[in-house]
């Protein structure tokens, strides 16, 4: 429910947030004051008779955007009364690393896609636009614009509106819809472990050489391996960039069980997919290679998707040379069995007219000029 209706609920992200850290995987269950507070208040939020109003295309709109490094965010909202009430919100991630360096650039981004998202509204009529960032002022007085930048200042100008500054302090819904975090979204999916995986994992640990030396290095407090890996309720985890990942014993079941969860469950993704899916919950040597192979094997994949690469052509018979020694087939064949001289291999040479057949012996391994020697001496 709350997944459906999170746009239209304002600052989805922060009420909900004591809720979706409930469902990570290194995160003990444990119903606090403030998970009972954001299921009220989003229990309330989703209940409530009005959310979002319903544009009158009498009424001027007022638009406000905010860019972060993480995204973007935007209000498109009318008046009524003194307040101003919101119809639509709009965020997206930031496309790219090059975009975030530069704020101007980032707020110029935020205008124009929330021009393009809401165009049908504002095209052709007069608009507030409220941004926190001045320079915005003078997007058409810059002497020197990249090629994107041209592009989307292109755009804005087809639009009628009136830019007001907004101080940041007061920009607050279309910031915290920005600095949505950057999560991998649809890509990603949340499970648990049941108490036998849990169990079988335990136990695993033990059997394996690798996850052996690095509990032993853990219990004894060596600070190279306790700076990447940790253990939380008996469970092995690797943490690097502010991430705990699963480590995963070498026993096929359990690797098994869990290249499934992230490729059988979500609708068999290709590769990259089941990958993204895979490095943000689980880690153990090789685990890409085994990825890599798992997708290819599938057999619901090799039977269900569509082929990206042409079929092969059909054989085709060579033309008939028109005499002997025009055409010769030569190829090599393993005897399997070595000869007292160390031959082993038969080098056939093959008239193509006549059907003649010359078998030579040479050696497991011979340079290309031996080989050539014995084609021309034959």
């Amino acid at each position: 429910m709350c997944g459906y209706k999170f746009n239209f609920v304002k600052n989805y992200s922060t009420i909900a947030s004591p809720l979706t850290d409930l469902t990570r995987l290194d995160m003990p269950w444990d119903w606090t004051y403030e998970c009972e507070a954001a299921f009220k208040q989003l229990n309330h939020a989703l209940t409530h008779h009005e959310v979002l109003m319903v544009p009158y295309p009498q009424r001027p709109f007022v638009v406000t955007t905010d860019a972060s490094q993480y995204g973007i965010g935007a209000v498109l909202a009318q008046q009524e009364g003194k307040k101003l009430i919101p119809a639509e919100y709009m965020r997206k991630k930031m496309p790219s690393k090059k975009l975030t360096k530069s704020t101007y650039e980032r707020e110029l981004y935020a205008l124009y896609k929330a021009l393009v998202h809401w165009r049908h509204y504002l095209l052709g009529r007069f608009f507030y636009l409220r941004t926190d960032h001045q320079t915005l002022k003078w997007i058409k007085t810059q002497p020197v614009l990249s090629d994107a930048l041209k592009r989307w200042i292109e755009v804005i100008d087809q639009y009628d509106f009136k830019l007001d500054y907004v101080k940041g302090e007061y920009n607050k819904v279309a910031d915290v819809l920005s600095r949505k975090a950057d999560y991998l979204g649809a890509l990603i999916s949340e499970f648990g472990l049941s108490e036998d995986v849990t169990r079988s994992l335990g136990e695993a640990y033990k059997e394996d050489p690798i996850t052996i030396d690095i509990i032993n290095k853990l219990q004894a407090k060596d600070k190279a391996t306790s700076d990447e890996f940790v253990m939380v309720d008996g469970l092995l985890f690797l943490e690097k960039a502010g991430f705990k990942r699963l480590v995963v014993p070498s026993r096929e079941i359990l690797r098994s069980l869990f290249l499934g969860k992230c490729h059988n469950a979500m609708v068999h993704f290709s590769y990259r997919k089941t990958i993204a899916n895979l490095v943000h919950r689980f880690w153990w040597p090789n685990m890409i290679d085994d990825a890599e192979k798992y997708v290819e094997t599938c057999q619901v994949c090799q039977r269900d998707k569509p082929r990206n690469q042409a079929l092969l052509g059909s054989l085709k018979p060579l033309p008939i040379p028109a005499g002997p020694g025009q055409s010769i087939s030569v190829d090599f064949m393993d005897t399997l069995v070595t000869s007292k001289n160390g031959k082993r291999h038969i080098f056939i040479i093959v008239d193509r007219f006549t059907k003649y057949a010359r078998l030579i012996a040479m050696p497991e391994t011979a340079r290309t000029e031996h080989v050539i020697k014995l084609f021309m001496d034959n």
